[in-house]
């Protein structure tokens, strides 16, 4: 209790700092100094924990994201952006600078976002669910030092990078996505994708270990440990926006190939629609889903599975839920959570949860 406490102190003493740097910053186009806070409340059957207490249900209220950004447009080839993480200590999330000098691609230097998912690429803020998919948070990378490329070619968006992840995940990784929007009307598309990364693992552990869209329930789908050689993924993504409605989905796969060479195979996707009930749209830029254009609710559902195939273990989510706008500093979620795991294809368990957050930004 005493280090969460902690945590939101430091983060709160961060945010009154970051409004009068905030307004300082603003006045200077030079740079510009942000920063969310997300506090989140689970509630959950015991059926989604490890160990089954015979209370019946669990709840649990903590921070599950708090960020300070510093972004910098130092002239109109260069910026750059330097984000802290709160929320489990201080983490450096992004430190990177980005050139935009060249006519056929921007560079982006240092800590980032590895280019694959369409879903993992949205920032937290933007989601459409309060959690990422199961196949999203099984598969696709996350922040990396590295270097990348991104150009655009009439209607194609492409993104190219070399990588060296932190800790012990892969020690080298070349990952890239297209995206091609065959048909566009203003903010009116359809957006294609695809995706793959390569990754030397070296001997280190690979190990699926996901709970089922429950950020504060246990990780019940459990792969094995495995000391592995090569990770290979592909990814496979599509976005409707048409008026209010919004329509995405993902299918992704991995092979892993153990120092043994034995090979175990991943795979999993999901179905996810929003619908603005107070009018507007999502907005778009740079094959990303952005925000609402229009404070007010929003209808979300989602379908996901994730199947481990050499374990004979998946499961599969239903939600449906809620988002609220405020205004540009306040939104609210909520999401009810159905859950199903199977092992050799037979039901072992399920449970229902609900999740809400309070998300502020400034």
């Amino acid at each position: 209790m005493n280090k969460k406490i902690t945590v939101a102190s430091i983060f709160v003493s961060l945010l009154f700092t970051g409004f009068s740097a905030a307004s300082n910053a603003k006045k200077d186009d030079l740079f510009n100094l942000s920063g969310y806070l997300m506090l989140d409340y689970d509630f959950f059957d015991e059926s989604l924990l490890e160990d089954v207490t015979g209370q019946g249900s669990q709840s649990e209220v903590d921070i599950r994201r708090a960020r300070l950004s510093l972004k910098s447009d130092f002239n109109k080839d260069w910026e750059g952006k330097f984000q802290l993480g709160f929320e489990d200590g201080v983490e450096i999330k992004d430190a990177y600078l980005e050139y935009k000098g060249w006519s056929f691609a921007d560079v982006i230097v240092g800590q980032q976002k590895e280019n694959f998912g369409l879903e993992k690429l949205i920032g937290s803020r933007k989601l459409l669910m309060i959690e990422r998919s199961m196949s999203t948070e099984a598969f696709a990378p996350g922040r990396s030092l590295g270097v990348s490329l991104e150009g655009e070619l009439s209607s194609l968006l492409w993104q190219l990078g070399y990588y060296q992840p932190s800790g012990d995940e892969a020690k080298s990784a070349v990952t890239g996505r297209m995206v091609w929007l065959p048909w566009q009307e203003q903010q009116n598309l359809l957006h294609l994708g695809v995706a793959f990364s390569e990754r030397d693992y070296g001997g280190n552990e690979f190990r699926i270990n996901e709970t089922l869209e429950v950020n504060f329930a246990d990780s019940l789908l459990e792969g094995k440990k495995i000391d592995t050689d090569t990770v290979s993924m592909q990814g496979l993504e599509a976005l409707w926006l048409q008026d209010r409605f919004t329509l995405m989905a993902e299918w992704q796969q991995a092979g892993v190939t153990s120092i043994e060479q034995k090979t175990y195979d991943y795979e999993g996707g999901y179905v996810q629609f929003g619908y603005q009930l107070s009018g507007g749209s999502r907005e778009y830029k740079n094959g990303k889903l952005g925000n609402s254009s229009k404070n007010g609710w929003e209808l979300i559902g989602r379908y996901s599975e994730l199947t481990l195939k050499e374990e004979g273990e998946s499961a599969e989510t239903y939600a449906i839920g809620f988002n609220y706008t405020l205004s540009k500093n306040f939104k609210f979620m909520g999401d009810y959570i159905k859950t199903e795991y199977f092992e050799d294809g037979a039901s072992i368990g399920d449970g229902d949860a609900v999740s809400v957050r309070i998300q502020y930004s400034f």
